[in-house]
């Protein structure tokens, strides 16, 4: 049984990558020995904080550490982290001490200058990321990537699709309500996710004779930085009584609260980060395991736009047309007259394209090979 190590950079403490992160030890730990590594950042003060921002200086973490604890790797999976002087150095001392030790590094998303280094004050990472990433070649065998590149600064790539365990993920249950569209999002509210094209949405459908209109509901599951803006607009455009907000939810409480929908958002921003590709990321995932149609701003990439289980809409900033919503909705319930049937239908479909130890294989093939 090959040996390896999964490395992360305190990654655990976001709870989606915490949950990704799991899933994957999961999958590894089928068909090797695996051990997880956290890299931790070490604690400073102002001054070391402040001497840190310089090009050649790095963020301190517990790197000694985690190279003492790694002994005879057939290899590395890392997720990856800003690139600085000590980040490069670690993989260089591994590849140094284990020359056919095969390092992967998961890139889980591409392009990130936009959206790593969006805020003023994050310049000075940045010029370390560009000054250091280019070299990470001579010490890297692959990059792992949920796009089309087939190289990454100077490294080949393994190309794969967010994958999540679909049987970990229960289906949706209940049925329709003839008279009513539910909509659910469930993020934590960045910018990019761009709820605010379905708000304005739906303040245009609503102030056209609200009367004569199927009920179309939003449900807006998370906090985040955005929360805030997303209930002003909906008062401002005297919606809230078809808008609704609840904070963070996991676990059942969450399951319930998708049995009451019928439709998932994506995400309907990445314009904002100059991204126009498709996205992997794993919330589409979770709603293909709950048998759950999604309409997006951006293209999923396992559905391709011509599929019954998505709507998908222009990725700018234009407001989201509900009457194609509604057009969509109808069309399902035409075809499927019962929520069940095409629940199960869109889980087959998860089962094939996103389970774990299917967008695993290119994975396994090349620590094999």
């Amino acid at each position: 049984m090959k040996k390896g190590y999964y490395i992360h950079f305190n990654a655990r403490t976001v709870p989606g990558v915490d949950k990704k992160i799991g899933m994957h030890l999961k999958a590894f730990k089928k068909r090797y020995d695996i051990e997880e590594i956290n890299v931790e950042p070490v604690p400073r003060n102002l001054f070391e904080r402040v001497i840190g921002l310089f090009p050649t200086a790095s963020v301190s973490r517990t790197y000694k550490d985690a190279l003492e604890r790694i002994k005879d790797p057939d290899f590395i999976y890392a997720r990856r982290t800003t690139c600085d002087r000590k980040y490069l150095g670690f993989f260089k001392a591994i590849k140094k001490k284990y020359p056919d030790c095969r390092i992967m590094i998961e890139i889980f998303t591409y392009p990130y200058d936009r959206d790593d280094f969006a805020k003023w004050d994050s310049w000075p990472f940045a010029i370390k990321e560009k000054m250091y990433r280019g070299k990470l070649k001579k010490y890297v065998d692959r990059f792992v990537t949920y796009t089309d590149d087939d190289e990454i600064f100077g490294i080949p790539t393994i190309k794969t699709v967010n994958g999540i365990y679909v049987s970990d993920i229960p289906i949706v249950k209940g049925d329709y309500d003839p008279d009513v569209i539910n909509l659910i999002g469930v993020a934590y509210m960045q910018r990019q996710h761009g709820f605010e094209r379905v708000i304005e949405g739906l303040g245009n459908y609503y102030s056209k004779d609200p009367g004569s209109k199927k009920r179309v509901n939003l449900t807006l599951v998370g906090d985040g930085p955005e929360k805030a803006k997303y209930i002003k607009l909906a008062e401002d455009l005297k919606i809230d009584e078809y808008v609704k907000f609840e904070p963070s939810t996991v676990g059942e409480a969450l399951d319930e609260l998708y049995d009451k929908n019928d439709i998932a958002l994506g995400i309907f921003g990445m314009y904002k980060n100059g991204f126009y590709g498709c996205m992997s990321a794993l919330k589409t995932r979770e709603c293909l395991a709950k048998g759950l149609p999604t309409v997006s701003g951006c293209m999923i990439d396992v559905v391709p736009d011509d599929s019954e289980y998505a709507l998908y809409f222009p990725n700018d900033g234009s407001e989201i047309d509900i009457n194609k919503i509604v057009e969509y909705s109808d069309s399902l319930r035409d075809k499927y007259p019962h929520k069940k049937d095409l629940a199960e239908k869109i889980r087959e479909f998860a089962l094939e394209t996103v389970d774990m130890d299917k967008v695993n294989e290119p994975i396994y093939g090349f620590i094999e090979a």
